[in-house]
């Protein structure tokens, strides 16, 4: 379906290519960006088909629980996207969670098989039903997600309702305010793609460097290894310096009490080169089958190979997910 509407577009974008561009001066509030200004990104859709294309939206609105955040494009590094819903699918969820609480019994029994066949699309609104103030919500809802995490594979129980956008800047959570983002492409112009068809969607702009934010909770997970795409390509023999700021928590349980920075705990007399495997360090990898090696609070040296920069964070010791998050600066080349 995603071949057939690329290829459409590209029909119909032939018939408007005789169109005389618009002067920079001409530029009207809400046209599009120009192409030598539209950044560019690696899409990934989810038949695992790869290209390259420039974003036409000049920005992002993102719906936070703070209000509505306008990103400009110029300024994305990177989205991952929560899932969407089929047509259809979130009104009968909606409805058979508000059932959980009817007052016959069948129509309540009824509510946990629905719930049950949608599967990890139900997800979310069960955990968050499994706060309900409501006895007879909150068990039944428990009571269905346990069900479902239960004969999903691992890693499908992380089932996201929410996208999120990770900036030069920050790294925010929310909703974006689009059904598809308009894109061009070398070979069939420019479309539009549905969000429900995207798998990943990251820059490749920007491979000399630069700032990041590594948030701890999602990358200094217990049990479960996550690396963050960086977006930095980084060619065999090239100098990498990467530098790193700030504090985590290892205990959030005890906000404060047990805060460790990017060189890891016991670093044993080597500063800014903690012995692999130490809790709160910063390691990194090229490529997504490269060799890990330790990055601390300061790394200098040549790369071995090519590939993308991957970072994360050594959990922490005592069975928990950290929090808070590493300032980092990555410059690659001369």
């Amino acid at each position: 379906m995603l071949v057939r509407t690329l290829a459409l577009a590209f029909a119909l974008g032939s018939v408007g290519s005789a169109a005389q561009p618009p002067k920079p001066g001409d530029a009207k509030p809400g046209a599009k960006p120009d192409k030598a200004e539209a950044p560019t990104f690696e899409l990934r859709t989810q038949d695992d088909t790869v290209m390259k294309v420039a974003l036409l939206d000049q920005s992002l609105v993102l719906n936070t629980k703070y209000g509505k955040l306008t990103v400009p494009a110029s300024e994305v590094r990177r989205i991952e996207f929560g899932f969407r819903f089929p047509d259809g699918a979130e009104e009968k969820i909606t409805k058979a969670i508000a059932d959980l609480g009817a007052e016959a019994f069948r129509t309540r029994e009824d509510a946990e098989q629905v719930l049950a066949d949608f599967g990890h699309l139900a997800l979310p609104a069960l955990r968050r039903a499994g706060k309900s103030d409501d006895a007879e919500v909150q068990r039944r809802a428990r009571s269905v997600a346990k069900l479902i995490e239960g004969k999903l594979g691992e890693g499908k129980a992380e089932v996201r309702d929410y996208d999120v956008v990770e900036t030069t800047e920050f790294t925010v959570k929310g909703r974006l305010d689009m059904g598809v983002l308009k894109l061009r492409t070398k070979y069939f112009g420019e479309t539009t793609v549905k969000l429900t068809d995207i798998r990943a969607f990251r820059s490749v702009g920007n491979t000399s460097g630069g700032d990041l934010s590594l948030d701890a909770a999602k990358y200094a997970k217990m049990n479960q290894i996550v690396w963050m795409e960086t977006g930095i390509e980084v060619p065999e023999g090239t100098q990498l310096e990467i530098t790193a700021t700030g504090r985590i928590d290892q205990w959030p349980q005890q906000p404060g009490q047990y805060m460790v920075g990017p060189d890891g705990q016991n670093t044993g007399g080597f500063p800014g080169q903690p012995r692999l495997g130490t809790p709160g360090a910063i390691m990194g990898r090229i490529g997504a089958n490269g060799a890990p090696f330790v990055v601390g609070s300061n790394y200098k040296g040549k790369t071995s190979e090519s590939g993308q920069l991957f970072l994360r964070v050594l959990p922490s010791p005592w069975n928990c997910d950290s929090a808070g998050s590493y300032k980092v600066t990555v410059k690659a080349g001369p």
